[in-house]
């Protein structure tokens, strides 16, 4: 039984499937499988936006029409803020000068944000408006990317569910099988890249339904772990090339 909780999980599957090892190495190195690895799941995170960060300031705003969340690897987008427990709504600045020249000088407790240019660094920048005019509670929600994973931390836990490090084999088995080398096969890895879609899908569709999404990925209850992969296919493996 092929039960997925750790990146060790993930490598050992990976190399069964196509009839290798991370000792001989003879089709794939480890070096390889960690970055098809952290490739896919980078991807995953950015499509499915399903790992939630809170960032909160209790003061100093006033005087703030500029706030900074600071990275350290990873963000993506911001989604929700909220003053004093109360969430505020989107807006430009574009619409905000067309609704007044003098946008700019207004101060007064924050009803809107604004996000109008790319990120240049890995920090998120947004705008608060109207200029706080007093010391309000800060509240950012904001999507960031899984940690790195690395084949030398084997026994770390892969910021997925459960259910979706299935999609992180079928990803990494597609790249392989897209990689120039002598067991490249376009039409085995469109079978792959077409399983690994398909959890990317789903779990776009679950995050965006505003599940419990901040609990801790390979910790939920009962510890539920994948079906057997190895079902999906012919005892003897996948027909090669």
């Amino acid at each position: 039984m092929a039960e997925l909780s750790t990146y060790s999980d993930i490598v050992t599957l990976v190399y069964s499937l196509i009839q290798d090892s991370a000792t001989s190495r003879r089709l794939a190195t480890t070096d390889q499988i960690d970055i098809w690895a952290n490739s896919r799941l980078s991807e995953m995170a950015e499509h499915a936006e399903y790992i939630d960060e809170v960032a909160t300031d209790a003061g100093d705003l006033t005087g703030t029409t500029t706030y900074t969340i600071t990275g350290t690897g990873g963000l993506m987008s911001l989604w929700r803020v909220e003053i004093d427990d109360e969430y505020i709504d989107p807006t430009t600045t574009r619409e905000l000068y067309q609704s007044s020249r003098t946008w700019q000088a207004q101060t007064g407790k924050p009803r809107w944000y604004y996000l109008d240019s790319m990120n240049i660094d890995d920090d998120i920048r947004f705008g608060l408006w109207p200029t706080p005019s007093a010391d309000y509670d800060l509240r950012a929600i904001y999507t960031t990317a899984a940690d790195t994973l690395d084949y030398v931390s084997l026994t770390d836990k892969v910021m997925l569910p459960i259910w979706a490090l299935s999609g992180l084999v079928w990803g990494i088995l597609a790249s392989f099988y897209r990689s120039e080398s002598r067991m490249q096969n376009d039409a085995t890895a469109d079978f792959y890249e077409i399983m690994y879609n398909d959890t990317v899908t789903r779990l776009r569709a679950r995050s965006y339904a505003r599940l419990n999404r901040s609990k801790a990925w390979g910790e939920g209850r009962g510890r539920k772990t994948s079906g057997d992969l190895r079902q999906l296919l012919p005892s003897s493996g996948f027909p090669y090339p």
